[in-house]
């Protein structure tokens, strides 16, 4: 017999438990196909078949039954040792955690919460676009990765953080110097900015403004929304901006939005991790102080949340 994964034991413990390798997954974060894997894997080292389809959900083998009953002793053992190691446990050591623009407004609650519960932990923080975000991530130089857009790959567990939308804007200051009442006008001339074109709101943008009778020529790329923002309350132009990042903004008047322009759809935002890191006891405190403080909409269509970490 060949040696068992103590987290393919783990796995078809809670499929036991649960009645479902659905469920089993929910309980452990990760995706059903992996569970899967994992028990296709312990059922080759044991050289039984451990669960069969029964319906919807699963019922244990003669053969399973029998080892798992055998087998319970030493995994409620390993409960156990879990629980005390990590009652005691201070985190400590640096955590690699990736993120875009749009999450900087609501990353100082979090990391306040996390000094707060975890005050020996470090951090290098990246700052950079959610696709690069992601392979980083896949490839194990990111421990946390906050990021927009869908999350498919099965490798990885995502928590939902909420949504957000790009809004076209300019300065009141700009629009009353170059607005003439036509927006195909007002485009033909305007200095456009928008995040470069690996970004995943660009060829949106871009179909909103040619689609409007802008002229593309005017397109400017950038690499970061901060600097974007200021270009256009300065009056550099106009801009595909986040509405979480700029809600000061709107409710003061320093930007507004464009007259008669298509603004963007809204977008799904998320916290993630590897599938394997989501059961460490530091992931899951920073993914869950993520979740307490993103100011992001709840739903699409929502006002995003003026708040920190702790407000209802």
């Amino acid at each position: 017999m060949r040696s068992i994964n103590l987290a393919n034991l783990e796995t078809a413990f809670w499929i036991a438990r649960l009645g479902s390798f659905t469920a089993a997954a929910e309980r452990l974060y990760t995706t059903q196909p992996a569970i899967s894997a994992r028990m296709r894997e312990l059922e080759a080292a044991l050289g039984v078949k451990l669960f069969m389809r029964v319906g919807r959900g699963v019922e244990m083998t003669l053969e399973g039954r029998k080892f798992l009953q055998d087998a319970e002793p030493i995994f409620q053992q390993l409960e156990t040792l879990a629980a005390s190691v990590s009652s005691g446990y201070t985190a400590s050591g640096m955590v690699r955690i990736g993120a875009g623009n749009i999450s900087m407004s609501w990353f100082p609650a979090m990391i306040r919460e996390l000094q707060r519960t975890m005050p020996e932990l470090t951090y290098d923080v990246e700052i950079d676009l959610a696709g690069k975000t992601l392979q980083k991530l896949e490839a194990s130089k990111l421990d946390v990765a906050i990021v927009a857009g869908p999350i498919t790959a099965e490798k990885l567990s995502a928590t939902r953080l909420g949504y957000d939308r790009m809004v076209w804007v300019a300065s009141p200051q700009f629009l009353e110097q170059n607005w003439n009442g036509s927006l195909r006008e007002f485009l033909r001339a305007t200095p456009i900015w928008c995040v470069q074109r690996e970004s995943f709101y660009w060829l949106d943008a871009m179909r909103v403004i040619v689609d409007s009778g802008g002229n593309p020529r005017h397109f400017h790329g950038i690499s970061n929304m901060a600097a974007a923002r200021q270009i256009v309350l300065g009056s550099g132009g106009i801009g595909c901006l986040s509405s979480t990042m700029i809600r000061d903004d709107l409710d003061s008047g320093s930007l507004i939005p464009i007259p008669e322009l298509e603004q963007g759809g809204w977008v799904e935002f998320s916290v993630a991790c590897v599938a394997e890191a989501r059961s460490s006891h530091i992931i899951s405190q920073i993914m869950d102080a993520a979740q307490a403080a993103s100011t992001l909409a709840r739903t699409p269509g929502e006002v995003s949340r003026g708040r920190g970490y702790g407000s209802p």
